[in-house]
C-alpha cells in the first residue's frame, strides 16, 4: 500500500480521527452491521449479563448488546478513537443515559476492566489491530469462568492466517475454540472464532 493510500485509508478505519474517521465509521455502520448481529447472536446474550465490547466503532454492535442484556446488565465498551467513542456515545445516548452502557478508552490489550467481572467479550473487525497474544490473554483476565468470546473479522484485513487466531486463543487459556470461515456474496469471508474461558480458570 503506498503512503497516499495509508494517509487516506488509515485516518478512516485504522485510527478513525476528524473527518475522515466519521466518514469511515458511517461505512463501517453499515458495512459491519451483519457482523454486529452474528456476533451478539451467536454470543446468546442474556437479561443481566456484563459484556464487553471491543473496538466498538459507531456503536452498532453496543446498542445491540445493551437491548439484550438490558436493563439490568451492563456493556463496557472499550476503543482507542475518540472519534468513535463519540459517534457510538450519539448512537447508544439514551442507553448512556440510564446506564446501562459505559464507553472508555482502551484496547484489547488494555480494557481497564476488573479481573474475572464480565460474563462475554465481542469484537468485530478490529483484532487485525491487535498484539495477539496481549489481546487474547487480557480478554481471558476480564472474563469470568465460563465467560465467552466471540470474535468476527474481515478476511482481507485480517493479514495473517486464520489458525493464528485460534492457536493465541487456546495459548491464552480458551477451551472449545471453534473456527470458521463463512463465505459471502459481497464481500471476502468471514472469519468467525468462539471459544469459552476455562469453567475452573482462575
Amino acid at each position: 500500500m503506498n503512503n497516499l493510500l495509508i494517509r487516506i485509508v488509515d485516518p478512516a478505519f485504522g485510527h478513525p480521527r476528524g473527518l475522515l474517521g466519521r466518514l469511515g465509521g458511517r461505512l463501517m455502520a453499515r458495512g459491519n452491521a451483519e457482523q454486529e448481529r452474528w456476533a451478539v447472536g451467536t454470543g446468546e446474550l442474556k437479561p443481566g449479563e456484563q459484556v464487553l465490547v471491543v473496538g466498538h466503532g459507531p456503536g452498532v454492535g453496543l446498542a445491540l448488546a445493551a437491548h439484550a442484556v438490558g436493563p439490568t446488565g451492563h456493556v463496557v465498551g472499550v476503543d482507542p478513537s475518540e472519534t468513535m467513542r463519540r459517534m457510538a456515545a450519539e448512537r447508544c445516548a439514551a442507553e448512556i443515559r440510564n446506564g446501562t452502557v459505559e464507553l472508555r478508552s482502551g484496547t484489547a490489550e488494555v480494557t481497564g476492566a476488573e479481573a474475572a467481572s464480565l460474563d462475554v467479550a465481542i469484537s468485530v473487525n478490529n483484532v487485525m489491530l491487535w498484539r495477539l497474544p496481549d489481546g487474547f490473554a487480557e480478554l481471558a483476565r476480564v472474563l469470568r469462568p465460563g465467560g465467552r468470546l466471540v470474535l468476527t473479522v474481515h478476511r482481507h484485513v485480517l493479514g495473517r492466517p486464520p489458525e493464528e487466531l485460534r492457536r493465541a486463543a487456546e495459548e491464552a487459556g480458551f477451551e472449545d475454540v471453534v473456527l470458521n470461515l463463512r463465505p459471502r456474496r459481497r464481500n471476502s469471508p468471514a472469519v468467525e472464532l468462539t471459544g469459552r474461558k476455562a469453567p475452573d480458570a482462575a
